[in-house]
């Protein structure tokens, strides 16, 4: 039986995603797989694209509640396998079904995104492209 796959922000802090995950590295070789993951989303890890604690560090504040969330494809079926792949100095990419959920409980159905890794997102979680205005740098 799978588990269903989950997205979520975590107040002022990582995203935690659970389910059947596959990361995939910015040069395609797989990085691991399980059953859970902290990501950094502050843009500040030492060990990106794992969360190291860095958000508490710098102060990072983010409510973790959708602004503009993309709309939910509602039909889809929340299973099987969830591969989130690194961008360079870009966003995370995930493809496969998906529940994102924000810290209000709203939650949206998605089978493919981009969420952000270097905090500077208008649309929170979710990749606005910001990052390749402010030049970020993750590798």
């Amino acid at each position: 039986m799978n588990k269903e796959n989950r997205i979520a922000s975590i107040e002022n802090g990582p995203l935690h995603i659970t389910g059947t995950l596959e990361l995939v590295g910015s040069d395609g070789v797989l990085l691991e797989k399980t059953g859970e993951l902290y990501l950094c989303r502050c843009g500040n890890s030492k060990n990106k694209p794992y969360c190291d604690g860095q958000h508490k560090e710098t102060g990072f504040l983010d409510d973790g509640v959708f602004v503009t969330p993309p709309a939910s494809q509602e039909n889809l079926v929340n299973e099987g396998v969830l591969e989130i792949k690194v961008q360079a100095n870009g966003p995370l990419i995930f493809r496969g079904a998906a529940c994102i959920e924000d810290t209000c409980q709203q939650k949206i159905l998605r089978k493919v995104g981009g969420l952000c890794r270097c905090q500077h997102s208008n649309n929170r979680p979710f990749c606005d492209g910001t990052h390749g205005k402010i030049g970020f740098v993750a590798e």
